[in-house]
Order: C-alpha cells, then structure tokens, then sequence
C-alpha cells in the first residue's frame, strides 16, 4: 500500500497547477493567478515589468512565481531581490510567511568574506542603496563570478537615468537569466524613463538613447514584456470589486495669532542668519514650524546646542548630494528620510554669521513657541477631532492613521492621542524591522487605535484595517502623498478610503500646497478617483514642478503670487495621463481565472490525503503517531532515526499544511518552529515520497494482494511507469507519468489514482502469483491509450501559448521595425540584423517549447484485488444505482449542466457537472434505493472527497427507483455540514435522521 500511495503522489504533485494553491492558505486573486501562470510561468526566460497599480499584490506575485518557478525547475538557482532598504525585512517575513521560503540578508560583512555565498541559500535580499554603493556588496552581486537564476527589482521607478541605479541594475542585467521589475509607476510621465526600463530588460527589442527626451510615439511594449493592470477592473474571488471608492479632501487651518506669531519668528529667524544654506534652510525649519510648535522647537534647540558648543563642532557643512539638482537649483522633491536627517544636521551645525546675536534671536524665537504652546491645543489638532468624529471615531471606536513628516511632531501626537482617550502608537525610522512588524500587525488586529507614522511607513507596510487617514502636513513629494494613501488604499480593505490633507494657508508654502492639492481634487473627481495614484505625473505633465514652487514660497513669503496650473489644466493633463495608462493596460481575465481556480480544485491535494498518506508510511516503518501542541499538528516517534526529511532524529513534530502552524502560533502556542510541513509541494514532502516508492518497489514487481472495501467483485490492478518529456526553450525536462490500469471481466481501463481509498491489505499471499498474457496484452494497450491522452493535453497546452507567443513577436517586430524608420540607413540595416537573430532565436525556442513526447510505458507493479463489499453493507441498492444515476442526470441538464459520467473511474463521485453558463461546478455521488429512504455509506474515497472538495461536492440521493424515482436529498458540502463526521480516511455511515437534516438546507 506504501507504494501504491507513493506513486499516486509521484502522479498527482506534478499536475498541481498552483503549489500556492495546494500548500498555502493563501488564495490569489484573479489578476495575480493571471499575470503568474499566464504570462510569467509560461517564459523559458523572462525579462518582465510587472507595473499594476499600487495595493494590487506584487509581492506575493514575485512570491508565486519564485516558488512555482522553482518547483517546476525553471528556477533551478539562486534568486537574489534588490529592495529599498526599509522593505529588505518586510520581503523576507512575507516570503516566509506565505510561501515557506527562507530568504537571507546579504550584508556588508558577509559580502566582504572573500568566499562565495552560501550555496544552500537560494534566495538573498539586499538595499538597492547598498547593492549601489558598496564595491563589496556590488561585487558579489554583480561581479564576475556572480550568476542567478533570478533577479528582482521592487520599486524599480527608481532606476532613473539620472541616478547610478541604473547603471548598477545593468550589471546585474547581465548576471541572470530571468529579470523581473516591479513598479506601481513604470510611466511617471516621463516617455524616456519608461523607455529605459523596458532597455534594461531587453536591449535589442527595445532601444533606448538616454540623451533623447522627446519622442513622437509613446511605446507599447509586448505583454510578454509588460504588465499593467488597473485598480477599478479588478475583482475579488466573489467577483466583486476589489478596491473600494476613496475621496481625499484637503482641509484648510486657520492658525491663532500666537502660532502664527511663532511660525512668522521662525521663517524670520531663519531669513536673517543663514546665507548659502538660506535654501536648505528654509525649507528645513519651515517644514517644521508648520508641522508642530514642538519640532520646530526641537529643531531649534539643536541649533542653539551647536552654537554653544565648541567650534570645532560647527563647519560649513556640503549639501547631501541627494539634495544637488541642476547645480543652481537645489532638489528638495527627496524621499529618503536619512538624506533629510543628514541635511539637517548640515543646517544646525553651520557655522554663525554672528554667534552672539543669533543666539539672542533663538531665545527670542524659543519664546515665541512657548507663548504659541501655552496659549492651547493646536488648532490642527481641534480640526482633526472635528473630522475623525464624522466617522465615529471617538476613544474607544473606530481606527486612526495619521501621517507626519517629523518623528518629534509624531510623538507629541501621540501622546495628545492618548490624553484624548484613545489608545495610539507611533511608527518611525528609528523603529527596527522586527519591531515595525509587531507594530503593523497589533494595529491590524485592533489593539489599539491611532497609529501615528512618520514618512517610513509610506512604503511597504500594510494598514487597512483603517479607512480614515489625515495627513497632518503635507510632504514636498507628491510621490510621498501617493504612497501614504496607498496603506489604507490596497487588498483586503473593504470600506471606502478616506483622506484628509491638513494644510495652513498663513505659512509661506501653505497656499502653494492648498491650491494646487484642491485643483487635484477637482481633477480627480472628474475622472473618477483615478487622478490619486498619478498626483505628481500629472503635475509634471502639466509643467508644474511643485518642489520648485514651494521652495519660491518660501523663499518670496506668504504674499508671493507662485503661478500654479489650475483644476481644468490639471484635469486636461491628468486625462493625458490616464489615456496613457490605458493604452499600456491589459484588462484583466477574472473569468478564465476563476475557471482555473475551479480546475484546481480538482486536481488540489488537501491535508487529509497528505496525513493519510503519511499515516500508510508510518505504518511501513513502525513510527508512533499521536497527537502534537496544537490541532493539525502530529508528533511522529520511532526508536531508528527518522529519515533526513523529518530532521534524522527520534522524534519530530509534523502538519500537513502550514495553515495549521500559523494557526496554532496565533492562538499563543510556542515551540513550533522546528515543525516540518508537508505540503505536497514542499521538499520534505518529495523526500518522502521516494522512500514510500523505495519502500514498495520489491512488492509491487512481484505482484501483491489488496481487499476493496467497496467493490462487489474482484479486479487486477496494474501500475506502469512511463515519463513525458518537454522543453523549457533551454532544457529537455522528464516528468515521471505513472499510469493506473485496472482489469476485470469487462476488460481494461483507466482508473483514477483516488480509487487507492477503497483499498486495504489482503490477508492472502499472493507471492508466486503472475499476470496472464491477456492481463498484459490488454493493460499495456490501455496504458498507452492513457499515455497518449496525457501527451495530446500538454500538447494541447503547450501549442496554444505557443501560438500567441509567435503573435506578440510579430507584433513587436512590426513595431520596432516601424521605429527604425528614423534612423540613418546604416544604423538601420545593423539593428534589423540585430533583430533577425533575435527572433530566429526565439522562434526555435517556441519550436522546442511546443514539443512533447513520451516514453513507452512499462509495468512497474500489480495487484490482484478481492471484492471487500457486501451487498447488504453498500447503502444503497446496488440494482438501482444506474436509475438513480440516470434521475440525477437528467435533473443536472434541465438545470443547464453539462455532466460527466465519472462511476468507472473510481474518483469518489459518480458525475462532474459544469453550469454552461456560469461555470460552477458539482462532484455529484448518487445514491439509490428501491423503496424509502435508509442510511447511507459513503466509502472510504467517497468520504475523503467529500472533505477535499468541500463546496465543490454535493451528495444526491433517490427513493422509489423500482416505481417512481425521486430525488430526496441534494446536499452541498456534506463534510462540512455534517460536523460529527471523522477527518480522516475511513468508511462512514450518515444516518436518516441526519438525511433529513441534510434535506432541509438543500439547495
């Protein structure tokens, strides 16, 4: 029986579609199953942009095709993934928590030891500033001896052709097979920096001159370069929409005649002492002053703790070089916290022009924020009490996310917060990755109420558990407001989205920020909301640079006129912007998906038949199964070491998904990371597999005797080994096919693996038993009819991606031809050469790709199987099994079903039906009597089904078949619903009263 289970697993692992599908709790949704089995998984070497709008899941899509990529062998090395450095953390938990894989840091000190990286890594993350900037780091990414499988870049809008990693990301380019890049915002407006990324995946399919800005086409690229697809169409697993509406609304403050005191003495202070650095400065100090008394007070007492300390603690310090724009101008538009921390610093510790009067200033400066402090709360903060209370929430109710550029303004919020009555926490830089983790996931579950963030939650960190933000000020990056709105505005938020921008008219770039956040508004809400994920596109596209016009703000004072673009030249650029979106944007096909999703519940391995297959092994080898810490989880024992996949002791504990360990973590269990999961497609899974094969081979070559504990007749079971072999466009690949053949007196067929349910060991010997020459004759004859099926499938498969395959490349060739048009004549006829070879390569990689072929099967095994059922035990009547089959038929296709009869194929169920129109799908077993309704077994594979297939599964059962045959019970899910039955493998007896209860909620 080890064996036979064995090869049932050999045969049915492979043909799992989804290993995310079949191991993990997590379910994709239709746009991510799409973008990785269709477009991704089907590419023997893929150079692709993933660019979905912001929220849409690209994490777990990269997740999706490293482990399905790299089970199916197209990722048979090491994967390395370049990160901004606050997500380095953030990828490894989420790899680690929804696909089981074990990503290391790559580090300065590991990429200094001399010796190459650890080869039973297999995937490495690293800070793109790190990968950038550190020759020790670079080198072992990048260098001569580097070479990976994979290579991804997230938020790889980065690679711009005005910073180095660009240039950085072409090294590695170079280093990998497959490249994938991922960005919420491939396009920015900006046609050439597009451009560049799509030459970084493919030099020769798309050209690319860096010095060139203009361009007279805006490029299309292939899909099987390129994906985009858009918030609005995409839908859940219910087909709904996935994304709810969201409305931003930017709310003006007045300040009282003490703040604006205050922030006036500030903007003063600041114009009167600081020359070269006025600038920098202003923009510093401003920022502040218009954030909270409390940072501009603490920015300020800084400066007066450098001027009272020693000189030599004061210098001219250099700009930070992320701040150096055109050389005239400095780039105030930057994202990365450190960098402002650094200009700062250069701001506070520069040397005095007249230490003594400023230091008078400062006092005069600091009194003026004591006065503005004392003279009571903030009128912010009285206008988001006003807001958040629209919303209900008040202490007790309702979730908070605030947003503010300064770690002293977000602590003092806080603890207003909490003055108030709420329970509030803050999310800053100096948070670590564990700690920034725990906090995310306390605000998810509710356990307290305001989270008050700094910008370094603007990225990579989930937080919907909310649907009201306030942005207490606003940031000189549109880019940065865009990704605040995107941690409420994402999967798994299910209210509408609502965001308040605060903003204060009276400081000098006040009116800037509330004027052109309005006219956006006014844009956005003519197109819908699609106007949130684009704000600085659509500024840029407009001509308006927003960071240069409020450092004029600043630099002119509140009663300066800066012009600005208005609602109706906003919403003309932003429609600009949207048409290019939708020309680059490939609709998403949730109907195939969810068709897909349907299939793979057909072929999905669930946790019963992982456990019961375990359960045969053990068995074969005298192991001591009881139960584990928590439920689903088992302690396997054995007085021999077990074998390597269960760690090589005496004692391991083991679950047969990772769903029950996650499970058993949450509700407080401990010790549970030593546990081995054995999903189908996890790798200790596959270990034991070939030791239930090894375990078995000897005795199945030599004939075994089984019992069927459902069949009334005896049969011979036959088991062939034969391999399909494909190409992968670099590789020939063998996949084991193990074929199931069974004959009796009606001859041979093909039987489904799942039939093994039914069958225990015999008592009999059957050892010196053989096959008779028509057993084999006609079992063989059966295997290769079944083989044939097999190849003429993945054949089928195959030649369909193929085809569209060929379509995209001539598609791309018409227009990369059409582009070269331009081009002087010489330069033209190289690339069209270039080309040429390019696509012969290609298309005899799709001529590979579109082979299979198979070995001749061999017989590897027999059995001959007594009938174990008696016709007074079955549960129904035997002779009126085929009118109750044929009743429920008939009903099926009245209702527009299209149905299949599976009762010789021993699958658990006797009919699949599939609605013609909406494509739901039934595993139906019929049941039958002659006269009124008895009690009904459900045998051992029938009952396994039952639990594997859940909602999918449906129970039928007929009375009167011998007069007038009635359908009496149509049950969906009948594992589910009847709670007393057992969660294992075993024949299982449903009761009438429980029929009738069945009856009750039929549907």
């Amino acid at each position: 029986m080890t064996g036979l289970w064995g090869r049932w697993m050999q045969y049915a692992v492979p043909r799992i579609r989804s290993a995310v599908l079949a191991t993990r709790p997590l379910r994709p949704y239709a746009h991510q199953d799409e973008a990785v089995f269709i477009h991704m998984l089907a590419q023997p070497r893929l150079r692709f942009l993933l660019a979905d709008e912001p929220g849409t899941g690209k994490t777990i899509m990269t997740g999706m095709y490293l482990a399905e990529g790299a089970r199916r062998g197209l990722i048979p090395g090491r994967t390395v993934i370049v990160v901004p450095a606050h997500l380095v953390e953030k990828w490894r938990r989420d790899l680690r928590r929804y696909f089981a894989i074990e990503a290391d840091r790559l580090t300065p000190e590991l990429a200094r030891d001399p010796k190459d990286l650890d080869p039973r890594v297999s995937v490495w993350v690293v800070s793109v500033d790190l990968y950038t900037y550190n020759g020790d780091v670079r080198r072992k990414v990048a260098g001569a001896r580097a070479s990976w499988s994979l290579a991804v870049f997230d938020e790889a809008h980065r690679l711009t052709p005005t910073s180095q990693y660009l240039t950085a990301a072409r090294e590695l380019a170079a280093r990998t097979h497959h490249l994938l890049l991922l960005t919420a915002t491939p396009h920015r407006g900006k046609e050439g920096f597009f451009r560049g990324l799509l030459n970084l995946l493919d030099p020769t399919l798309y050209p690319w001159d860096p010095r060139q800005t203009d361009y007279e086409t805006a490029l299309r690229p292939s899909t099987l370069s390129f994906l985009r697809r858009m918030k609005e169409e995409l839908k859940d697993l219910e087909g709904r929409p996935l994304f709810p509406p969201r409305y931003a609304e930017t709310v003006p403050v007045d300040l009282t005649g003490p703040e604006q005191a205050a922030y006036t003495a500030v903007m003063d202070y600041v114009d009167s002492f600081y020359g070269e650095n006025a600038t920098l400065a202003r923009s510093i100090y401003g920022k502040r002053a218009a954030s909270s008394m409390v940072a501009a007070m603490a920015t300020i007492r800084r400066r007066e703790e450098a001027l009272r300390g020693p000189a030599s603690s004061r210098s001219d310090a250099l700009v930070p070089e992320e701040f150096v724009g055109d050389g005239v101008n400095l780039q105030l538009e930057v994202a990365d916290d450190e960098a402002w921390q650094r200009a700062e610093d250069a701001v506070v510790t520069a040397r005095s022009k007249d230490k003594g009067k400023e230091l008078d200033r400062i006092e005069a400066v600091l009194e003026a924020l004591r006065v503005a402090t004392a003279a009571g709360m903030p009128t912010k903060w009285l206008r988001t009490r006003e807001l958040i209370e629209r919303h209900g929430i008040l202490p007790g109710n309702g979730q908070l996310l605030v947003f503010t550029e300064f770690a002293d303004t977000a602590r003092w919020l806080a603890t207003i917060f909490i003055d108030a009555g709420f329970t509030a926490d803050t999310l800053e830089g100096a948070v670590g990755h564990r700690e920034r983790d725990q906090l995310q996931q306390r605000f998810l579950d509710g356990d307290f109420q305001v989270l008050v963030s700094t910008d370094a939650g603007g990225e990579g960190i989930d937080l919907q558990s909310a649907n009201v933000m306030i942005d207490w000020d606003i940031p000189w990056s549109l880019v940065r407001l865009e990704q605040r709105m995107g941690r409420l505005h994402r999967i798994g938020q299910t209210r509408p989205v609502h965001i308040y921008h605060l903003v204060s008219p009276a400081t000098r770039e006040g009116r800037v920020q509330e004027v052109m956040l309005q006219n956006l508004e006014s844009a956005g809400d003519a197109l819908g909301g699609r106007i949130f994920d684009l704000l600085d596109a659509t500024a840029a596209r407009a001509g308006f640079d927003y960071g240069r016009a409020l450092v004029e703000a600043q630099k002119s004072g509140i009663t300066a006129h800066i012009p600005m673009p208005g609602a109706q030249e906003l919403l003309a650029a932003a429609r600009e912007l949207v048409a290019d979106e939708d020309r680059l944007h490939t609709p998403a096909n949730t109907a195939a998906a969810m068709a897909r999703f349907r299939a793979d519940r057909l072929e999905a391995i669930n946790p019963v038949i992982v456990d019961t297959f375990f359960d045969q092994l053990a068995r074969s080898h005298s192991w001591q199964l009881g139960p584990g810490p928590a439920k689903g989880i088992r302690k396997v024992t054995s007085r021999a070491p077990l074998p390597a996949a269960l760690g090589g002791s005496t004692s391991r504990l083991v679950a047969a998904d990772g769903a029950s360990v996650r499970q058993a973590i949450n509700e407080g269990a401990h010790g549970l990371d030593e546990v081995v999961v054995l999903g189908p497609t996890e790798e200790p899974f596959a270990e034991l597999v070939d030791l239930a094969l090894r375990d078995g081979e000897a005795e199945l070559i030599r004939g075994t005797y089984l019992v069927d504990t459902a069949a009334l007749t005896s049969y011979t079971l036959l088991i062939y080994d034969a391999e399909v072999e494909v190409h992968d466009g670099i590789r020939r690949l063998r996949r084991k096919a193990p074929l199931l053949i069974r004959f009796s007196g009606a001859g041979a067929f093909e039987v489904a693996w799942e039939s093994l349910m039914t069958l225990q060991p015999g008592t009999t010997d059957a050892a010196g038993g053989s096959l008779t020459p028509a057993i084999r004759i006609e079992g063989l004859s059966q295997a290769q009819a079944a083989l044939t099926r097999e190849l003429d499938r993945q054949r089928a498969e195959r030649t369909a991606w193929v085809e569209k395959a060929r379509e995209q490349l001539d598609q791309v060739e018409y227009r990369y031809l059409d582009e070269l048009d331009e081009l002087p004549a010489e330069v033209r006829r190289e690339r069209r050469e270039q080309f040429a070879i390019l696509k012969a390569d290609r298309v005899r990689q799709l001529e590979d790709i579109g082979k299979v072929t198979g070995t001749a099967p061999r017989v590897v095994g027999w059995a001959h199987v007594a009938a174990g059922a008696r016709s007074a035990e079955l549960g129904y009547d035997p002779d009126s099994e085929n009118v109750a089959v044929a009743t429920v038929l008939e009903e099926l296709e009245r209702l527009d079903y299209a149905v299949d009869d599976r009762q010789t194929a021993g699958v658990g169920y006797d009919l699949f039906a599939r609605h013609r129109n909406t494509g739901e799908q039934r595993l139906v077993e019929v049941k039958g009597f002659h006269g009124e309704l008895q009690a009904v077994w459900l045998e051992r594979h029938e009952w396994a089904q039952a639990q594997q297939r859940g909602q999918d599964y449906w129970l039928y059962v007929v009375v009167d078949c011998a007069v007038s045959p009635t359908v009496v019970v149509r049950a969906q899910d009948p594992a589910g619903r009847l709670s007393t039955g057992p969660r294992r493998i075993e024949r299982f007896q449903i009761k009438v009263s429980d029929l009738k209860r069945l009856m009750k909620g039929e549907q």
